[in-house]
């Protein structure tokens, strides 16, 4: 039998309701009460690093848990980490940067609704979760509404409905069926000898374009080492902020471009505007997910 390590972490799954609005209130223990057929699928041992709001994860969290599950590589068959939706998809792109070539299972799940809630999506994404970490997935996923999707490929595009995730261009990597059976169609590559990398800067700014942007907001932008700029459909830079942008670049900041679609992409190459800005030496983002491009910049991949 599998030995799962469980990182609870908070989020709505965890929460229950106070005077003041929902807040994580139950421990990873807690959360195991309400799926008592896990015992039949692995031994588990729990973790509860931290219990918060997923709004007010931040870098140094996400590197905390990373560290813990890292330490603990050799002790156990695969991970699952409990954590709030909203920004789980920053998590799990970063995870997949920061735990390179880990080969055991690392899944994240989380819930739209708390635990024991009328209709809540809880039990079956936490119980899922365990499904797939006893599999031989080799990386990062996540897995929610029976889907298993990569870690850099995850995007939450919906803030109520129960069905609130996203494999972006690419089809998720499985699915656990009504019979509780994991299907994995697509496996990460192994790729070669683990890493953890500790170097994260977390100086990176993400600005989306506006049709009316005022250029002197680039012009504060030059403060930062790197700059993100989600752009209109296939990419580029509008004229009339064409020349603060290349200033930007020329007084050292590294800028890369992405688009505000949520699939489809950037190519630079495919209107004036992308190859001119390509030219002035804007790093184009091609496919990846904002929260992925985010991970690979603060990891010093692109």
């Amino acid at each position: 039998m599998k030995h799962i390590l469980m990182l609870a972490t908070g989020g709505t799954i965890a929460c229950r309701q106070t005077g003041h609005g929902l807040a994580p209130a139950l421990t990873g223990e807690e959360l195991l009460e309400f799926i008592p057929e896990l015992k039949h699928i692995c031994k588990v041992t729990v973790l509860n690093p931290m219990s918060v709001d997923s709004t007010d994860m931040t870098a140094e969290h996400r590197l905390r848990i990373a560290r813990v599950i890292w330490d603990n590589r050799d002790g156990y068959d695969g991970f699952v980490i409990t954590h709030g939706t909203d920004t789980l998809a920053y998590t799990a792109a970063l995870f997949s940067h920061v735990l390179r070539a880990f080969g055991k299972p690392v899944i994240l799940t989380g819930a739209q609704r708390p635990m024991g809630a009328e209709e809540s999506d809880a039990e079956g994404n936490l119980l899922g979760a365990f499904r797939v970490a006893c599999e031989d997935y080799p990386g990062v996923a996540a897995v929610v509404h029976g889907q298993v999707i990569r870690g850099t490929r995850i995007a939450k595009v919906d803030s109520r409905g129960i069905s609130a995730f996203r494999s972006i261009n690419a089809p998720a990597d499985g699915i656990i069926n009504n019979m509780g059976k994991v299907i994995i169609n697509h496996r990460p590559e192994r790729g070669g000898e683990p890493e953890f990398v500790e170097n994260v800067d977390a100086s990176v700014v993400l600005m989306k374009l506006t049709p009316d942007l005022d250029p002197t907001i680039i012009d504060f932008l030059g403060r930062y080492n790197k700059v993100i700029i989600e752009g209109f459909g296939s990419g580029g830079v509008p004229t009339r902020l064409e020349k603060v942008v290349q200033k930007l670049i020329l007084s050292g900041t590294r800028v890369y471009l992405t688009t505000q679609c949520l699939s489809g992409g950037a190519d630079l190459h495919k209107y004036k505007v992308g190859r001119r800005a390509e030219a002035m030496g804007a790093v184009c983002l091609g496919d990846r997910t904002t929260e992925d491009a985010l991970a690979a910049v603060m990891c010093g991949e692109l």
